[in-house]
């Protein structure tokens, strides 16, 4: 398979991601206002966070929910362990 990227442009700047999915999390942090309550460099923490939830979870995760869910609760969740978090996401829909 080609190496294959992504591009986005948010407020004059661009930004590359390897995977849709990521561009997906990048949006619902947007919408979720990620950005103005922490900056750009915690959107992007937030994009790694939620899309290594993911990647590693073997159910099938309902992404936007999961988006939803840890910008709600990011303060609180962005240094737990990614296995802590799906079991949290899971017990509380």
């Amino acid at each position: 398979m080609e190496n294959l990227s992504f591009q986005v442009t948010y407020n004059n700047r661009n930004y590359t991601f390897e995977f849709g999915s990521e561009v997906y999390i990048f949006h619902t942090g947007i919408y979720n206002k990620i950005d103005k309550k922490y900056g750009i460099k915690e959107l992007l923490n937030y994009v790694r966070l939620v899309h290594e939830c993911y990647l590693k979870d073997s159910n099938r995760t309902p992404l936007g929910e999961l988006c939803d869910y840890v910008a709600q609760h990011w303060k609180k969740l962005k240094r737990k362990d990614r296995y802590d978090i799906l079991e949290e996401f899971y017990s509380e829909i």
